[in-house]
């Protein structure tokens, strides 16, 4: 049965003179860049709380130092009167003479909107989702990048899944490519390493370990975009084991001359099967 999730099917199956050349260097060049990309954001997201911080922590400072010196009492006290201010809690009395109401006014306009401030920013990025992307991004290809001698499954739809159980079933590392983001949770639940995005880019590749890796299984539920990951995945590495599923005879051939050291057909391994135990009851009885 094909997977209800299917990757869009060219009309004709690709050969390697459709793809740009891309070199190895090249597609690392760009798996570097992204990475700098998310470095870079995380960066900001941290320059802007430490800039809300040291800008909440001047406010609090010169409040508390102007009140101790215009109301005559300690910098504890004024430091408690600056906070009751910028805090709007309103729990102490108004300053005593025009000098204090304009500091109490100065520190509602300016301690009020930098805490409102750094809220909205912290929301912006939780909400959004953009810090914990980033975080999960980061601590995803560390981990890849510990790996050794392990496999990348490519399609992680009925096929792809029993693949990965039974390769972490034997002890395996795993790195799942799939584009469909609903395959992320039952990745996650199999306990397997996953990378959202398609499986015949090259970066994405590179970002999976390939150089690396012992093996490429292409199992994705289309026999263009399998002839795809075979090219990329050859071109990127000539040592790489490429082991491809086919539904069709005709892209059986095409995916080896695409560079797959082997090319397994369900549909013909199911047959044969169903014909040999057929054949085994027959002759018992």
């Amino acid at each position: 049965m094909p997977d209800r999730y299917q990757p869009p099917i060219s009309p004709t199956p690709p050969s390697a003179g459709d793809r740009p050349a891309v070199t190895y260097d090249t597609a690392a060049r760009i798996v570097a860049a992204r990475r700098r990309q998310q470095d870079r954001e995380l960066r900001a997201f941290i320059t802007r709380l430490t800039v809300l911080l040291v800008a909440v922590t001047l406010v609090m400072v010169v409040g508390a130092v102007a009140y101790s010196i215009d109301e005559h009492t300690s910098l504890a006290f004024g430091f408690y009167w600056t906070l009751d201010a910028v805090t709007t809690l309103g729990s102490l009395p108004a300053p005593r003479n025009n000098v204090g109401r304009i500091i109490l006014v100065g520190l509602e306009v300016l301690g009020i909107g930098t805490l409102f401030y750094g809220l909205a920013t912290v929301a912006e990025f939780f909400v959004s989702g953009q810090l914990s992307g980033v975080l999960q991004l980061r601590r995803t290809q560390k981990m890849i990048d510990s790996y050794s001698d392990h496999y990348i499954v490519c399609g992680y739809g009925r096929v792809g899944q029993q693949v990965a159980r039974d390769l972490l079933r034997h002890g395996a590392q795993v790195v799942v490519i799939d584009q469909n983001p609903m395959h992320r949770e039952p990745a996650k639940a199999d306990g397997v390493t996953y990378i959202e995005g398609q499986s015949s880019d090259d970066d994405v590749l590179i970002r999976a370990g390939i150089e690396r890796a012992h093996a490429v299984i292409a199992c994705v539920d289309s026999d263009a975009e399998n002839i795809f990951i075979a090219l990329s995945a050859r071109e990127l590495s000539s040592e790489i084991r490429v082991i491809a599923r086919a539904s069709r005879e005709d892209a059986e051939r095409k995916l080896i001359r695409a560079g797959a050291d082997e090319v397994i057909s369900p549909y013909k391994i199911s047959a044969t099967e169903m014909a040999r135990l057929a054949l085994e009851s027959a002759v018992h009885t």
